[in-house]
């Protein structure tokens, strides 16, 4: 033990030989997700660090959340070999980094210690995946019947796993041979089970696909309960995270299809428009939220309330179970204790006409007693006296709201930017326009340098290299950082691009624009991505059609004016070619911003980039 901490210890200060990070100054998360520079994680450092994580490896084969592994003191590190018989854990992104920190490290060094201790993970995934698919919090499962033996979306749980195996499977960059072809296939196989019951999860509501609550019955699907603030609802913030993820299959099927389509109506149904939340010091000194007026923006709840027939069905199980459970709560007011059960604090709080709205609630152990208790009031309203003379909230604190989501504008560019983007993308493949290949983040596997050029790799056979040093970068939304400068997108062979797509939003306070595109020039007010406004992006994109003359092996491009984040689509067709129905657009049309607005001009006619006419 002493000899792992005391290495670590020491290389630090020799890491500037390789990479000039300090690691100290890393969360784990983000060295295992490559932050350290590729080269790093051959090091002897690195090796270090490796080996304390297979130290505190669960024997179940996973690791525990929220341990700073590359920074633990003696006592935590024996704290943590101590517990090794203790579940593992996949909630808060725990085992899933810790293998993709060890596919890292055995990339670098080929040592089959690191690889071992990566299986032993992978064989963990495979063994806690239920029956029906998708996974929980801990492995093995309490048995108790508590939340976290649910299904589990809270924090992205399903959908990191689901991330991580379809990573493997596709046996690019760290993943690189780590699994041979009948792993892979498992991996494949895992996240198609896992796909599966998030379909079987996605609310009724009513006759109506709505979304996902953060935890679902793997019995009847139904959404459940978490912790006692996070009651059976429609969850704004996992739902959105959900449907980004899902859009990032590739070739999805129909079902899946109208699975997004549907979740991402109902979220725009139930927005609550012209808010936002806002962060601030309340008269009494404590930080706060609070809800604001805001033109063009929206918030969901974290929780919002099912209603109909459907609602009374969840709430219905959801007070039984409390019932059946028997659990009671003790609150001591004024120095007489008052006892509750858990559901006489559920049923009596809640009210069915109140379908549709955020719903609180307050986990706090001073108050026991507002264990499950529905809200629905976010600012401060007064107490009510109950039934027994006590006094209890009809509303959260502000100790609550600063330091929980209840509210939040999540869902926002999902549905303004994100699912406009894919559905025009599924669109354009299924009505032969070609193969879409996306270029993003999500696609994008490893960096390589080489004969001068900065090369990035995607899963789908594509690189995109330039010879200006500009190395990877991750925008928001899935999107890549592309700096003023040239790029060229390699074309797999066989493959022919009929049409790209650049979809993305200006990174700076100034316009930045597609100067050239395959050796065709553009001006800065052609194919524009408009300047931030108040650290605000607006996301739009730009397509060229090349079907007259599809283009084989190199397609270049620049970018003009600072830099872009942009998600790259790429149709092709087969080197043998398909048949193609193309309008060729009118040479006199062009594109410029006028006023902050993107103003398209086709013969002596003006639209917007919406398709009115002005």
């Amino acid at each position: 033990m002493k000899h792992y901490l005391l290495t670590v210890i020491a290389l630090l200060g020799l890491c500037t030989g390789v990479n000039a990070t300090d690691i100290t100054t890393l969360s784990w998360a983000d060295v295992c997700n490559g932050k350290m520079g590729a080269e790093w994680y051959g090091t002897d450092e690195a090796k270090a660090i490796a080996d304390i994580v297979l130290d505190v490896q669960k024997t179940t084969g996973g690791w525990m959340k929220n341990d700073q592994l590359h920074k633990l003191t003696p006592d935590q590190l024996a704290n943590l070999k101590a517990s090794r018989d203790e579940h593992s854990c996949l909630d808060n992104a725990a085992t899933t980094q810790e293998m993709r920190f060890l596919a890292k490290v055995w990339q670098a060094t080929k040592i089959e210690k690191y690889r071992t201790a990566f299986t032993k993970g992978l064989d963990m995934i495979f063994t806690s995946e239920k029956s029906c698919g998708g996974w929980s919090q801990y492995w093995p499962l309490s048995g108790n019947g508590s939340y976290q033996d649910y299904i589990t979306f809270n924090d992205d749980l399903v959908s990191n796993v689901m991330k991580l195996l379809r990573d493997i499977n596709n046996n690019k960059g760290d993943f690189t041979n780590i699994a041979d072809e009948t792993i892979r296939t498992k991996c494949m196989t895992s996240f198609n089970k896992a796909i599966d019951v998030i379909l079987k999860c996605q609310i009724d509501d009513n006759g109506v696909k709505a979304a996902w609550c953060a935890q679902h019955d793997p019995v009847d699907f139904l959404p459940a309960e978490g912790r006692p603030h996070e009651l059976p609802s429609v969850s704004g913030y996992e739902s959105a995270n959900l449907i980004s993820f899902l859009m990032t299959v590739e070739k999805p099927s129909t079902e899946l299809q109208e699975a997004i389509t549907a979740a991402v109506t109902w979220l725009d149904n139930h927005k609550i428009e012209g808010k936002a939340i806002e962060d601030f010091t309340n008269a009494k000194g404590e930080q706060d939220r609070r809800i604001i007026d805001k033109s063009g923006s929206a918030i969901w709840g974290r929780f919002i309330q099912i209603g109909g027939e459907s609602g009374k069905k969840i709430y219905d199980k959801f007070f039984k179970k409390l019932e059946e459970r028997g659990k009671k709560r003790t609150y001591n007011y004024n120095g007489v204790d008052y006892t509750y059960t858990e559901n006489e604090i559920a049923t009596s709080s809640y009210k069915a006409e109140n379908a549709y709205k955020p719903i609180f609630s307050i986990y706090k152990n001073e108050y026991p007693h507002l264990f499950y208790r529905f809200l629905y009031n976010y600012a401060d309203t007064d107490p009510v006296i109950d039934s027994k003379g006590v006094p209890v909230a009809t509303s959260l604190m502000a100790t609550n709201r600063a330091s929980y989501q209840y509210l939040g504008s999540w869902c926002q560019k999902l549905i303004s930017e994100e699912y406009p983007a894919w559905k025009k993308r599924i669109d354009a493949t299924q009505g032969g326009e070609g193969e879409a290949f996306e270029l993003s983040a999500v696609t994008y596997s490893e960096e390589s340098t080489g004969d001068g050029l900065n090369t990035y790799h995607f899963n789908n056979g594509f690189t995109v290299s330039n010879a200006k040093g500009k190395v990877y970068g991750a925008g928001k939304n899935n999107t890549i950082k592309y700096s003023a400068n040239a790029y060229d997108i390699n074309i797999p062979e066989g493959k022919k691009v009929v049409k790209v797509t650049f979809t993305g939003y200006d990174n700076y306070d100034a316009d930045a624009y597609i100067k050239n595109v395959n050796g065709v020039n553009y001006s800065s007010t052609d194919y524009v991505f408009p300047a931030k406004v108040d650290d605000t992006y607006t996301t739009v994109s730009h397509s060229f059609s090349f079907t007259e003359a599809p283009v084989e092996k190199k397609l270049s491009f620049s970018i003009g004016n600072k830099q872009c984040c942009l998600i790259i689509y790429v149709y092709c067709s087969s080197a043998t070619g398909i048949e193609q129905i193309t309008i060729t657009p009118n040479k006199t049309s062009r594109k410029y911003v006028k006023n902050g607005k993107i103003i398209i001009e086709k013969g002596n006619k003006k639209y917007a980039i919406n398709g009115r006419q002005i």
